[in-house]
């Protein structure tokens, strides 16, 4: 009669254990994936990568995707600025860089948008280019000084108008901020040495 009761309590207490261990997996609220991609950063991220391998209609969509999500994010307005600029979309790209202006949430992000004034006066070129150029430095640098990203930009078109010795300081203003571009700033240095 002892063994009847053991297994019906032990049968008992394994459907209880059951149960319990049920009820505990269906009240459990869902965990947040930890990895989601489908944010204005991760567009903008992505955006950008595209736009350096010149993969510019994939970077098109990451930006506008990330505007979607954020109509006020200034790096995804910056990004579709310069991808308007490299299509020669120049009407459209100075519109975009100022919404990026304008929505700059930070100092850095105020910066930033002042390089982009800078990039698409390079790309564009017009009479009186360089003296734009040198005239949204000066605004980036008001904004954050130490932004290695205007003097490389700085440095870049002082190089394509000419100015190596000015290309050179920017660019070694870069090296000695020795935050981001680094490799790209001692690149370009040694293509300044270079004979053609």
């Amino acid at each position: 009669m002892g063994t009847i009761s053991t297994k019906m309590f032990y049968r008992t207490l394994a459907a209880s254990l059951l149960a319990f261990l049920f009820m505990q997996g269906c009240s459990q609220t869902p965990k947040a994936p930890e990895g989601v991609l489908d944010t204005p950063a991760h567009h903008v991220s992505s955006g950008f990568k595209f736009l350096q391998k010149d993969y510019n209609t994939d970077a098109r969509r990451e930006f506008k995707l990330a505007l979607q999500l954020d109509p006020y994010d200034s790096a995804a307005h910056r990004g579709l600025g310069l991808a308007y600029g490299k299509t020669n979309e120049f009407e459209s790209a100075f519109d975009t860089m100022r919404e990026a202006r304008d929505d700059a949430g930070s100092s850095e992000q105020k910066a930033l948008a002042y390089v982009g004034f800078m990039r698409l006066y390079t790309m564009r070129k017009k009479a009186g280019w360089l003296e734009q150029v040198e005239e949204r430095f000066k605004d980036a640098l008001r904004w954050k000084n130490d932004l290695p990203q205007a003097y490389f930009y700085m440095g870049i078109a002082y190089k394509q108008a000419d100015r190596i010795t000015d290309a050179e300081q920017s660019l070694n203003q870069v090296l000695k901020l020795n935050q981001s571009l680094v490799a790209k700033a001692k690149k370009e240095l040694t293509a300044l040495h270079k004979p053609e």
